[in-house]
């Protein structure tokens, strides 16, 4: 039998491992910071037992004292897949991630990008403190190991990515994540290598649906053209979520026989739609003239594509009160959470463009803009069921963006909605409102979204009697282009009148305007 040479951390990570100096770590774990099993005691007769010291190259690095005990690794690792594990990405096998972390062959820069994201979540103040200083060593690790393409940099790529996300860097935030894309591209990651075993196929599978799900949605966020296309090169879709987790090297046959798709797979259909919608609502802004026939014809399809997705979910991930409770017992309740959440937003993009005053009176704009209401309502109404039922709350930080967006609608009945509809209205804003500041307080982007909000609601008391949330490169902005501030639109070209002007001569307007103020500034 060949005996292995290779280090135990460079045969778990499916490396090739060059034989090192006895005693001392392989070229590929100094590299990465790893603690290499190939380190080990070296005996002299007459001297006392030593260890080999391991030729760590700067500036990699990592004294024991920035590492955190086994004990606070655990509970950060296990926020980090209590919150963020298959919610805004999918990149790891749960029990693997978990046992790396713990025996030390995790590269080091997932775990301290894992340790920045989680640190947040933690009831233990001095835990939330450190969390800056983890997530600056995340990123010097990264940096420091750029011109080497692997699986790891590129999950360590999308964590940091979204630390960036969560401080309002969003150059940042950008380039980490093309810089994970051309890693991916540069290991042709979605093309299967029948070297690899199951878990580890499905790792990369996972890693590069997350990149294609997260270039949906920074691209927009940025208004940057998206790199990630769909073409016969696809990966196969990933599996169920909780087939995933019990996988192991026993089980492989069973499980595969069995294989079915989970909440990511839904995530991935509902994202494809998301960016036809994307690309409807860029048309409507730079077309100059609206050809109505064509219009309708595209959101017809697009209503269509949206109902055939909720129609044909299997039974157990379609929404009610017991299958939330079902998947909360799976543990992926803040992921089936995450999907419905998802399915409301999209929707209310869609339909977004017909709270359009100017636009024709026509019995199918009374219609979509009733179906904007009505999924702008159900994602308040989510929420609000996700916070009670406890353990099942989405909280990433891109679901900010969208409450903002639901928020927005609420806003248009407020202000301009019959009498009857504002109880209601104003009991949902307050709900989103109260929503904002809780994520808020763990996402400090939150709150440059929060402002969005307030410019919005300004520009729409503004322009009330000219007819508000109107359709434009401005309303764009706002609806998909949620890392940007959002400036006052510019009216020195315009005939809008001033908002004072409004105040005076709108006394019904002023009235409600001092409900939504109320709400959003406390």
């Amino acid at each position: 039998m060949k005996i292995a040479s290779a280090c135990l951390q460079c045969r778990k990570g499916k490396r090739k491992c060059n034989t090192s100096t006895a005693g001392s770590a392989c070229p590929q774990c100094s590299k990465r910071g790893l603690r290499c099993s190939s380190l080990r005691v070296i005996s002299t007769p007459n001297s006392t037992t030593t260890l080999q010291p391991t030729p760590v190259r700067e500036p990699q690095t990592l004294h024991s004292d920035q590492l955190p005990s086994k004990e606070i690794t655990e509970h950060l690792v296990d926020l980090y897949i209590s919150y963020l594990h298959d919610k805004p990405h999918t990149m790891f096998h749960e029990p693997s991630l978990r046992r790396s972390a713990q025996d030390g062959t995790l590269s080091q820069a997932v775990l301290f990008a894992i340790f920045g994201l989680s640190a947040r979540f933690s009831k233990n103040q001095d835990i939330r403190g450190q969390g800056h200083v983890w997530s600056a060593t995340a990123r010097k690790l990264v940096r420091d190991d750029l011109e080497h393409a692997c699986v790891e940099n590129i999950q360590a790529c999308i964590l940091v990515g979204t630390i960036c996300l969560a401080d309002s860097r969003p150059d940042s935030e950008s380039i980490f994540f093309a810089l994970a894309n051309r890693m991916a591209e540069l290991l042709k990651l979605p093309i299967t290598n029948t070297a690899n075993d199951v878990i580890t196929s499905e790792i990369n599978r996972r890693v590069w649906w997350s990149l294609y799900m997260i270039d949906r949605w920074a691209s927009a966020g940025l208004g940057l053209a998206r790199q990630i296309h769909l073409g016969d090169g696809a990966p196969q879709l990933p599996m169920d979520e909780v087939q995933f987790r019990k996988l192991n090297p026993t089980n492989t046959t069973e499980i595969l026989e069995n294989w079915k798709p989970g909440i990511w797979s839904h995530m991935i259909t509902l994202a494809k739609i998301f960016g036809d919608i994307q690309d409807l609502n860029r048309m409507l802004v730079e077309d100059e003239a609206w050809e109505e026939d064509q219009i309708e014809s595209r959101v017809l399809g697009l209503a269509e594509e949206l109902t055939s997705f909720e129609r044909d979910l299997p039974p157990k991930m379609s929404f009610s009160s017991e299958n939330l409770n079902f998947q909360q017992k799976q543990g992926v309740g803040r992921a089936f959470v995450a999907l419905h959440l998802g399915y409301h937003h999209y929707a209310t993009l869609l339909y977004y463009q017909y709270l359009d005053q100017r636009r024709p009176p026509t019995p199918t704009k009374r219609i979509f803009t009733e179906r904007c209401k009505y999924h702008a309502i159900a994602f308040c109404e989510l929420i609000s069921t996700s916070a009670k039922q406890g353990d099942s709350e989405a909280l990433h930080n891109v679901v900010g963006h969208m409450t903002v967006v639901s928020s927005s609608v609420l806003l248009h009945t407020l202000l301009l909605g019959d009498d009857e509809e504002l109880p209601m209205a104003r009991q949902r804003l307050e709900s989103n409102f109260e929503f904002l500041v809780r994520l808020r307080d763990i996402w400090p982007s939150v709150n440059l979204m929060m402002k969005r909000l307030i410019t919005f609601q300004n520009e729409c008391l503004r322009t009330s009697q000219q007819g508000t949330h109107r359709f434009d490169k401005w309303m764009l902005k706002f609806l998909l282009q949620h890392s940007l501030n959002l400036d006052e639109k510019d009216t020195s070209r315009s005939n809008e009148a001033p908002l004072r002007q409004i105040y005076v001569e709108d006394e019904r307007l002023l009235q409600r305007s001092r409900i939504t103020e109320s709400i959003i500034f406390g």
